[in-house]
């Protein structure tokens, strides 16, 4: 079941930190997606997210695109994945399924493993690399237990003693504050700017054009100061 006023809240987040519009439109076909289907289906979003790359997609990043052109020209969708991750240098771990699939954790009758499993699905829609979908899922646990009223700390120590991810926290915090790309960096420099009780503004300054963190920063924000009653 998705949870109306939580995935409105989430996608509000990814609006507001996103300064170029890519990933937002993506959220909202997940959006539509989850709503129709009530729940997630892999080939469903797949269709839509092609759909829209056929028609006006914009700011989709490299791999995506490099993904659904593939499949537009009939190669098999895992195929296609993999083998834009081989003509990559087999570095797809970036942070586009983070960017897109926060909702995910507007869905409230699942569990956290099931989330876990549902942000690696989706990101291998685009993304091979097993960094990017547990980017992802590191986002979504984020969201998920600071709308459950969990604290800040609390949701860390959550997040790191998570067996599933237990080894991507570890990459995580062996990250760097850098305005690029690579997912761990991202997250780990959305944190930074919480943690240091930054504003939008500040997060946006640091991503510059490239429109990385802000989005994270963004939406885990949005899901931290959200009114206690609001809450799950």
């Amino acid at each position: 079941m998705i949870d109306k006023n939580y995935s409105q809240l989430i996608l509000k987040g990814i609006e507001e930190g996103d300064q170029i519009g890519g990933p937002y439109e993506l959220a909202k076909i997940l959006l539509e997606s989850l709503n129709q289907i009530n729940g997630f289906n892999e080939n469903d979003l797949r269709n839509k997210y092609l759909d829209w790359w056929k028609g006006e997609a914009f700011d989709t990043g490299p791999t995506y695109a490099s993904v659904f052109n593939k499949i537009n020209k009939g190669m098999d969708p895992q195929l296609a994945v993999k083998r834009v991750h081989e003509e990559f240098g087999f570095n797809t771990a970036g942070c586009g399924p983070a960017h897109r699939a926060a909702l995910l954790a507007s869905i409230s009758n699942i569990s956290i493993d099931e989330l876990i499993s549902l942000a690696r699905q989706e990101a291998k829609i685009t993304h091979f690399h097993d960094d990017a979908g547990n980017g992802s899922a590191i986002v979504n646990l984020f969201c998920r237990y600071s709308l459950e009223g969990k604290n800040f700390e609390d949701t860390e120590y959550l997040i790191s003693t998570n067996f599933e991810l237990k080894d991507s926290w570890l990459k995580l915090k062996n990250a760097e504050l850098k305005p690029d790309g690579y997912i761990y960096n991202v997250i780990f420099s959305a944190l930074h700017f919480i943690k240091e009780n930054k504003t939008l503004e500040d997060a946006i300054k640091f991503s510059g054009k490239a429109n990385y963190c802000s989005i994270i920063f963004s939406v885990i924000k949005k899901c931290i100061t959200i009114d206690s009653h609001e809450r799950m």
